[in-house]
């Protein structure tokens, strides 16, 4: 079934618009960033992340041959900017290694990663030993419970947390990897660390970052394959897109503000209610399959 692009559907102007808007705000050496704005000077890789993941993902879809051009061009330079920006561990960290003094930590490393994951989804050429790297960085930051810790830069360990686990799963599906080992203990850390149902985990700490990630892996698991991978797991145990899926949408439908807005609360109360909209609007769309990204 074809998808809308941005040149379709109620919102291909609005699409079409932040695409070029992107692409205008490139910087020469490929970050989709600028440093030197007061909002990202500290934090940039998160933003080139998510842009490379947007611009990635409308590569395929962009009809003008022109403008296609410029957006794979666009995309192998924030691509290389991305690999180069890795640590010597294998992860990033919010600004490159080099203007980091080599730091990284979880959430910007998932960043990455889905960013270079849309990047070669599009054909633009991503070094395997990146992805080799980026991988090892999220093993070795896996403790015994199976909960991703916050950084290797201060040496590892630490108690598990359960957005950056959920993130990893989202990163062990775009490796490919559905049903490894340490894939399956990352699922089973978000389950025991109470992410199986979204109502009952929806106001914890960095909620919606942590649902945006986990409602992704639900998604994929569908209703049958938590199951498969999980053959001794009890009823009430089980995972299911279709359980998870209807408290979300209750959830999210009750807790809307009447401007159509959604207020964020603890850790993203310094991000905004758009960024928390935005996050919640993905979630609610993920039948839709709309993007490579999102889809099963």
């Amino acid at each position: 079934m074809r998808r809308q692009h941005d040149a379709e559907g109620k919102y291909r102007d609005n699409l079409r618009r932040a695409v070029n808007f992107l692409l205008d705000k490139a910087q020469p050496n490929g970050l989709l960033a600028n440093p030197q704005l007061r909002g990202e000077s500290g934090r940039y890789m998160y933003g080139h992340g998510f842009a490379l993941m947007f611009l990635s993902c409308c590569v395929g879809e962009e009809e003008n041959a022109e403008k296609r051009k410029k957006l794979v061009q666009v995309c192998e330079k924030a691509a290389k900017y991305s690999w180069e920006a890795q640590t010597n561990r294998g992860g990033w960290g919010y600004v490159s290694a080099k203007d980091g003094s080599n730091f990284d930590e979880g959430s910007v490393t998932i960043t990455q990663i889905q960013g270079l994951r849309a990047a070669r989804n599009a054909g633009i050429i991503v070094p395997n030993d990146c992805i080799k790297n980026a991988q090892a960085y999220l093993k070795a930051s896996t403790n015994s419970s199976g909960g991703i810790t916050y950084s290797l830069a201060y040496g590892g360990g630490g108690d598990g947390r359960p957005a950056l686990t959920a993130a990893a799963c989202c990163c062990g599906h775009s490796f490919g990897d559905y049903k490894s080992d340490l894939v399956k203990k990352w699922i089973k850390f978000c389950v025991n660390g109470g992410l199986k149902d979204y109502g009952q985990g929806a106001r914890m700490g960095h909620d919606e970052y942590t649902h945006y990630y986990w409602s992704q892996v639900v998604y994929v698991l569908g209703n049958d394959r938590y199951k498969q991978l999980f053959p001794e797991a009890s009823s009430d145990e089980i995972v299911t897109w279709k359980e998870y899926r209807k408290g979300l949408f209750e959830v999210l439908k009750s807790s809307q503000s009447p401007d159509g807005s959604w207020s964020s609360g603890s850790w993203t109360g310094s991000v905004g209610a758009v960024w928390v909209t935005g996050v919640f609007l993905t979630m609610l769309q993920l039948d839709k399959a709309a993007l490579p990204m999102y889809q099963r």
